[in-house]
């Protein structure tokens, strides 16, 4: 039961997470926007684990968990939240979110193909559904004052479908990295050495100048967004695939639509119609039969 609530918690932290970046994602790439989100997580999450005690437990970690950790932040936070971000700024959370949100039916075909789970019939039928969702969603009518045009809205499910598949690959590599490791001792090293790759790119490209463009309101839009995105969600994601498992974690986590797409469509005034609540309706189905 505790899984299932922390698994819960972290759906609503992504969604909020992803709405309050939706007008910067407009603003900013995706290195630039998620660079210092990352940053106050990973400052509150290493807070956090220092006032526990809970970096003892660094000494015995063995080189693989490290490897594991660390990677599988790097595939699913760097590489698949930038082209998440790329997506919204492209097609709106309403749609977006939705269709990345198909992550844990390829995390079960991962799960097969390197675990040699058996398939099942609810595994068949839930694939299917997820597939009718994706398309139901794309299909969906854009809001009547931001129409994407046909190149931008390929584009946009594109990255959304990439970003599905890299948190597929980080969600299967987290779950054996965690092993004998204190939840929060390991949440604390994924989220700074994320925001560390971030922040290089950042620097490299020399973006960091328009953060200096960005109000004080964005910036508090910035700031705690990051902290309930990146910080709570990276701390509570973490705990929910150490009590149920990958596969599990993955499912609970992919109710994000269910917290997203009301919050999108009340303060974003992204428009909706049937298409759309159907698409997400059969997405989060279908993401639960395959479990």
């Amino acid at each position: 039961m505790l899984g299932i609530i922390y698994g819960l918690l972290c759906a609503a932290s992504w969604a909020i997470g992803s709405i309050s970046m939706r007008d910067l994602a407009r603003k900013l790439d995706p290195f630039t926007l998620n660079a210092p989100r990352s940053a106050i997580g990973a400052l509150s999450l290493i807070l956090i684990a220092a006032l526990t005690k809970r970096t003892a437990s660094y000494v015995g970690i063995q080189p693989s968990q490290w490897a594991l950790l660390v990677g599988s932040m790097l595939v699913g936070g760097f590489l698949g939240d930038s082209v998440y971000v790329l997506s919204i700024a492209r097609i709106g959370v309403s749609r977006s979110f939705p269709i990345a949100s198909t992550y844990p039916a390829l995390t079960l075909v991962l799960a097969l193909l390197l675990y040699h789970q058996p398939l099942t019939w609810p595994l068949v039928a839930g694939m299917l559904l997820a597939m009718l969702g994706v398309i139901a969603i794309s299909r969906g009518r854009a809001p009547t004052s931001e129409i994407p045009t046909a190149q931008a809205k390929t584009s946009g499910i594109l990255f959304a479908l990439a970003a599905s598949v890299l948190w597929a690959v980080s969600t299967t590599m987290l779950e054996p990295g965690l092993r004998g490791l204190d939840e929060i001792a390991a949440a604390a090293i994924r989220l700074p050495v994320l925001s560390l790759a971030l922040w290089l790119v950042v620097a490299a490209r020399g973006t960091w100048r328009e953060l200096t463009r960005l109000d004080r309101r964005e910036w508090v839009t910035l700031l705690v967004g990051g902290l309930i995105g990146w910080g709570v969600g990276s701390l509570l994601f973490v705990l929910t695939v150490a009590h149920v498992g990958s596969a599990r974690a993955a499912v609970l986590t992919s109710t994000s639509p269910l917290f997203a797409l009301p919050l999108s469509l009340l303060f974003l005034s992204e428009q909706s119609d049937w298409r759309v609540a159907l698409g997400t309706g059969l997405t989060v189905v279908g993401v639960i039969l395959v479990a």
